[in-house]
């Protein structure tokens, strides 16, 4: 029996094998001192037939010598060009010696009787393809028992698991890339699974949402954590792992409790099915972005305008916007009801608006648009009072209209929006009370202009014939004449201002001369006159000359008023360019600076210690302002409080005589 079954055996090993078993079979053993295959021991045969017909990788160490033999399925590791098929029937430690001194002791172990061993993994460096390689491997080492009962050799049982480790090693780095991911994400991550939502990955940002710390939450279900979230997100969750598809929500409000402390806000939240390698879906990953200020701001602003909307609603504001590029104009229903319109078509500049002005304000209102679309006139601010006459009712309506342009980067008009406001009612109480005035101012200068005439007669009479006591009283009867006359032709201009019938009487004159005039007039009957007029070269304007009397007579007034007896007053005047330019500097208790953007305001009077006992109705700067104005000048001031004041004004030169 035993002498068919080693039969059977050398057939076998002399017949399969694949291309290892005929390489075995041609190699030249007689050098190897292993002799002629035939010859060789039985359980070599054994085992070399039971490695060369194995599918799966073997190698064996035969003999004290450790002797190389291995199959077909081990030949890949050996890569193209390197050992193959050079080992075969070499002795191990000249096969491997970049490896051997790390493999001979485990190889030695066997021989000497020790137990198998197993590595899985096992990195062992190798000269392959031209070049070391790291190479991982799984292997076995086990005994070859001889005919005698002795260890003969050791069979290898092998794979390479090169690919295996680096994908494992590119599996690693790309879950330490993820846990970085979400580690440092600014939003909120949490990934759960299974259907107790057994947090997996938790980021610091989703903690800090809730009110937790990540040892709080992790590895253990969510909604054990936040019970109070789990009727409304828990559902979600399990529609998401059940059916793979993804969930989004958007300005979502959420709340938990922290220690009986209500944590709530509003989130944007992606719940997206967490799969493994095999696509299997195994959890759900939550990112969650909060978006509490955003939706604050938003309610904020939403009641902010809802508000602007009562308010516009509540004073009757019309609004406009015109789009400038696309040449487009809106107006809302109140702005429509302003021009006398109902349809509510598109409109234009040109046929509704323009249309829509009254003739006799048309070209002033045309001009002042035409300037407000140049940057550098106008930084795009609009205020303007007209009237409109109704496309379709014909009704004359006030009007005041406030707005901006807008302008891109190379100061060109984009965008002009504003708003409206029927102002009618105003401008007819304003036209009666001017009216009033004006009647009344009419009814005293009459009186006033023969009470003023009889003091200068007995002014004139007293300094030939009476006593220098009664001179005296009639001088100061004379200057309050003068003052009540100053007060009602400021009414007057005032009336005929804010009706638009204050007309210029233009005249050629001296304006150094009228300034002397004006000093001369001031100084008479005071008894600390101390105005010093710095005369000026001969300087000649164009102007209303009682009109400019009047600007020049209120700013030295307002000087002698605001200042203490016996501190100087000066009085100068320049030329300037195609200007000249007047001044009038006092040393009396200045201005504050709160008070300087209104002193030229209607009807303004700057309220302290220092003016409770000063008269004044708050319109001599005002009317001096509007004057200046009308001449083409400007006028200005310039105050520190407790130091004094300087007021200035310009006007237009026609030339100037040395």
């Amino acid at each position: 029996m035993a002498e068919k079954t080693s039969s059977v055996v050398k057939q076998a090993f002399l017949r399969g094998g694949g291309e290892m078993g005929q390489l075995i079979r041609d190699y030249n053993w007689s050098s190897s001192g292993l002799g002629d295959p035939d010859t060789w021991p039985e359980n070599l045969k054994v085992t070399l037939n039971l490695l060369l017909n194995s599918k799966f990788p073997m190698f064996l160490w035969w003999g004290p010598d450790f002797i190389c033999f291995y199959n077909d399925a081990y030949r890949p590791s050996l890569g193209m060009d390197g050992k193959h098929p050079g080992i075969l029937g070499m002795p191990g430690a000249k096969a491997w010696p970049e490896i051997w001194s790390y493999i001979n002791p485990m190889i030695g172990k066997i021989w000497s009787g020790g137990e198998s061993i197993f590595q899985e993994d096992l990195l062992l460096p190798i000269y392959r393809n031209g070049v070391m390689e790291d190479v991982f491997w799984t292997f076995s080492y086990g005994p070859v028992i001889g005919e005698e009962g002795l260890i003969a050799g050791v069979l290898v049982i092998c794979s390479e698991t090169t690919q295996k480790v680096n994908l494992l090693r590119h599996l690693q780095v790309s879950e330490r890339r993820f846990q970085s991911l979400i580690r440092d994400a600014t939003v909120g991550i949490i990934v759960v699974y299974g259907q107790n939502c057994n947090v997996e990955v938790v980021n610091a940002a989703y903690c800090r949402l809730i009110g937790r710390t990540v040892p709080d939450l992790i590895e253990r279900p969510l909604f054990q954590i936040i019970p109070e979230a789990e009727e409304e997100f828990l559902p979600i969750i399990e529609n998401v792992r059940i059916t793979g598809q993804p969930v989004y929500l958007y300005q979502h409000p959420y709340f938990v409790y922290k220690n009986n402390n209500k944590i709530s806000g509003y989130l944007d939240i992606v719940y997206q099915p967490y799969k493994e390698m095999d696509d299997k879906i195994t959890g759900v990953m939550i990112l969650c972005q909060d978006v509490t200020d955003q939706v604050n701001a938003r309610k904020a602003t939403e009641t902010t305008l809802d508000q602007l909307r009562l308010s516009k609603e509540a004073a009757q504001l019309g609004m406009f916007d015109m789009d400038l590029e696309k040449g487009t104009m809106e107006w809302d229903k109140r702005c429509r009801t302003l021009f006398g319109i109902t349809h509510n078509a598109p409109v234009t500049y040109e046929h509704d608006f323009v249309h829509g002005l009254h003739p006799d304000d048309r070209g002033r209102i045309i001009k002042i648009i035409d300037d407000l679309f140049i940057r550098s006139i106008s930084n795009g601010i609009y205020d303007v009072e007209y009237r409109t006459v109704g496309a379709e009712d014909g009704r004359v309506r006030w009007v005041r209209a406030k707005g901006q342009v807008y302008f891109n980067s190379l100061d060109i008009p984009v965008r002009f929006i504003g708003s409206v406001l029927d102002i009618t009612d105003q401008k007819v109480n304003e036209t009666r009370k001017n009216d009033f005035i004006a009647m009344v101012s009419h009814e005293l200068k009459t009186p006033l202009t023969s009470l003023t005439a009889y003091i200068q007669l007995l002014l004139s009479n007293a300094q030939e014939n009476s006593t220098p006591f009664d001179s005296d009283i009639l001088v100061r009867a004379n200057i309050q004449a003068k003052k009540m006359n100053g007060l009602i032709n400021g009414f007057l201009n005032l009336s005929r201002l804010e009706s638009g019938r204050l007309d210029l009487h233009m005249k050629i004159f001296s304006i150094d001369e009228l300034l002397k005039i004006v000093v001369d007039d001031l100084i008479v009957g005071r008894e600390d006159p101390n105005i010093e007029f710095l005369p000026c070269a001969k300087i000649i304007v164009r102007a209303d000359r009682e009109k400019i009397e009047s600007v020049i007579t209120n700013l030295l007034s307002n000087a002698l008023k605001y200042s203490a007896k016996g501190t100087k007053i000066t009085v100068l005047c320049r030329r300037d360019n195609s200007d000249v330019t007047i001044s009038v500097q006092d040393r009396g208790i200045g201005i504050n600076a709160a008070d300087m953007p209104h002193i030229f305001d209607r009807f303004y009077r700057i309220e302290s210690q220092g003016t409770r006992d000063i008269s004044g109705f708050g319109i001599g700067l005002y009317l001096s302002a509007e004057i200046v104005k009308l001449h083409g000048g400007r006028i200005w001031a310039e105050s520190e409080y407790g130091k004094g004041s300087t007021f200035y004004i310009t006007l237009p030169i026609i030339t100037m005589l040395e």
